[in-house]
């Protein structure tokens, strides 16, 4: 088995997690770490996000209401119909470097591998939001998800960066665990990180209760590139 065969070897669960509707970690309201913390961006309005593995993530209608654009990259094509279908609208679809392309408004989800976003043209991307990306990929798939962020981001796109810190070894992921080191071992130094945010998601929430760990934060992120490519 090829390294590019080990990215991918665990899409066909994600597929069917999708085809068996067992998507838990799927929210109707906003994520409130969206609300609170994507102000520091400094982002004008009309700017380009994207939300990798978006899903049918509701919180690409907040940004929108804000005013931005937005590519999704999502690889179940059940997800981008169902984003679609419950906002009523009637998106064209066409395929583009090799993804399927499903366009209406300020909404571009691009259907495909994630790790094949190099075939897109990414260079009027302004930012990231990534809520649930990072924490869904394995250790090896989280390095080569990083360096292709790396090398596609045009120098001025910052992220907004949800993560989760957890005793992986109490519970198996996904949504993995991904520390502060970790964020800032994959992250510098081509970009300054800043932990703006912890939630105890045991003391605070009703999430994760019963999963058996002793301990679980969420953790948001401002990363900035260190200077323009």
């Amino acid at each position: 088995m090829t390294e590019t065969d080990n990215l991918r070897e665990p899409n066909t669960n994600w597929m069917q997690r999708w085809q068996e509707q067992n998507i838990g970690w799927h929210h109707v309201e906003f994520n409130p770490h969206l609300l609170n913390y994507w102000h520091t961006l400094h982002l004008p309005q009309g700017s380009l996000v994207l939300a990798p593995l978006c899903g049918k993530s509701r919180d690409m209608v907040w940004l929108a209401e804000q005013g931005y654009r937005i590519r999704g990259v999502e690889l179940s094509p059940l997800a981008v119909e169902s984003f679609f279908k419950e906002l009523n609208l009637n998106p064209e679809v066409e395929s583009v470097d090799g993804f399927d392309r499903w366009r209406d408004g300020p909404f571009e989800i691009f259907c495909g591998d994630i790790f094949d976003l190099a075939l897109l043209d990414n260079s009027t991307i302004d930012a990231v939001y990534d809520r649930a990306s990072l924490i869904a990929l394995n250790p090896q798939q989280r390095q080569h998800y990083v360096s292709l962020l790396k090398a596609q981001l045009p120098g001025q796109a910052k992220i907004l960066l949800v993560a989760m810190d957890y005793p992986q070894d109490e519970m198996q992921g996904p949504p993995y665990s991904v520390a502060e080191l970790e964020v800032r071992k994959l992250f510098e130094p081509e970009y300054s990180v800043k932990l703006q945010h912890t939630l105890n998601l045991l003391d605070d929430t009703d999430r994760y209760g019963d999963k058996g760990v002793s301990r679980m934060v969420e953790q948001v992120y401002l990363l900035k590139p260190r200077r323009f490519k």
